[in-house]
């Protein structure tokens, strides 16, 4: 295979992520860019979750934040709320559920709405929730319209 893992198809390089045929140089030449290309940092990010390499996952999925990828965004967040391969952070878990939702992500909507309405402090929480939740089922999560008859 060629030296310039870059050539290729992100197709071509994920076959050969999958298949665990990259050398040492083209894994550098990947990692290098994955910083400034959000399809690279996508392919790392899924490449060390499935190889159950969290640390360097972890450090992927943020590279692929900035590029508001926002599956990495749910990610991260899911992570950030457990304290699964990081310490626990509520904070940083809400925002990126929020930032996930803003992108349209239907499980992260889910997730903000039930946040906000199961912690609700003010009518204006209650409000917010209700809003992620009836944008998480128009979005096709079905488990959002069991919470929204509760409220």
């Amino acid at each position: 295979m060629n030296n310039d893992i870059l050539q290729l198809s992100i197709e071509e390089i994920e076959q050969h992520l999958s298949a665990d045929s990259l050398s040492e140089q083209q894994h550098t030449e990947l990692k290098k860019v994955a910083s400034e290309n959000s399809d690279i940092a996508e392919l790392m990010y899924q490449f060390y979750l499935n190889s159950k390499d969290y640390r360097n996952a972890m450090y992927y999925l943020e590279q692929a934040d900035k590029f508001d990828d926002s599956y990495a965004q749910l990610c991260l967040a899911s992570l950030y709320q457990q304290g699964k391969h990081c310490s626990q952070d509520l904070l940083r878990a809400k925002g990126l559920f929020e930032k996930s939702a803003r992108n349209g992500d239907a499980e992260a909507q889910f997730e903000i709405g039930s946040l906000l309405l199961l912690s609700a402090e003010n009518e204006d929480d209650i409000e917010q929730g209700t809003y992620w939740l009836n944008e998480s089922f128009l979005n096709g999560n079905d488990d959002s319209k069991m919470l929204l008859e509760a409220v």
